[in-house]
C-alpha cells in the first residue's frame, strides 16, 4: 500500500483524484462527447465576452419543451446563447426555472427579455436586450421574486446590457406592465 501511495505522489496526483481520472479515461461517453467538439482554435467567432467556446455558434429550432420561449415569435435560436449555455439540455434546465415568473405577469416584456437571453434570435451576431428593457422587467418582477425568497440574479445585472440604441432589443409593452398570458 505504501508503495502505491508513493507512485501516486510521484505522479503529482492526490489519491482522491485517481478514481475520478480513471473513470473519465475509461468512460465511453467522454470520448463520444469529445468527438462533437472541435479542437481549440483561436478564431474570433469562438471567443465571446471573455469566454472561449469549442463549438461554433449555430442556429437551432426552439424545442417545444422550452416552454419559456416556445411562442416568442421566432422559431430558431442561437446556441451558445447569451447566458453562456452551450447545450440544449442546459438551456432547457435553466429556462424552465423562469416559467413560473411568466405566470405572475409582473411585466409585459418579461418573456421577451428572458428569451432574448435564453433563446436569442438567430442572426449573424448576437443582439442583447437594451438596458432599459432589463431595468423595466427587473423593477416590476424583482419584488415579486423577492416575496418568494428569490433575489434578482447576478447574471441579469442590467448594467451589463447596452444602453438603448438600434442594436439592442427595446421595450415593447411600455404602456402595459402585465405579462400577456402564455
Amino acid at each position: 500500500m505504501a508503495r502505491g501511495h508513493r507512485s501516486r505522489q510521484a505522479a503529482g496526483l492526490p489519491c482522491s483524484l485517481l478514481p475520478l481520472l480513471l473513470l473519465l479515461l475509461l468512460s465511453p461517453t467522454c470520448s463520444s462527447a469529445a468527438d462533437e467538439y472541435d479542437y481549440y482554435s483561436w478564431q474570433s467567432d469562438n471567443f465571446h465576452n471573455g469566454r472561449f467556446y469549442t463549438k461554433q455558434p449555430q442556429c437551432v429550432d426552439i424545442p417545444a419543451d422550452v416552454r419559456l420561449c416556445h411562442n416568442v415569435g421566432y422559431k430558431k435560436m442561437r446556441l451558445p446563447n447569451l447566458l453562456d449555455h452551450e447545450t440544449m439540455p442546459e438551456v432547457k434546465q435553466q429556462a424552465g426555472s423562469w416559467v413560473p415568473l411568466l405566470a405572475k405577469r409582473c411585466h409585459g416584456d418579461t418573456q421577451v427579455f428572458l428569451c432574448s437571453l435564453f433563446a436569442p434570435v438567430c442572426l449573424d451576431r448576437p443582439i442583447y436586450p437594451c438596458r432599459s428593457l432589463c431595468e423595466a422587467v427587473r423593477d416590476s418582477c424583482a419584488p415579486v421574486m423577492e416575496t418568494y425568497g428569490f433575489p434578482w440574479p447576478e447574471m441579469l445585472t442590467c448594467d451589463k446590457f447596452p444602453i438603448d440604441n438600434d442594436l439592442c432589443i427595446p421595450m415593447q409593452f411600455s404602456g402595459n406592465p402585465a405579462t400577456p398570458p402564455t
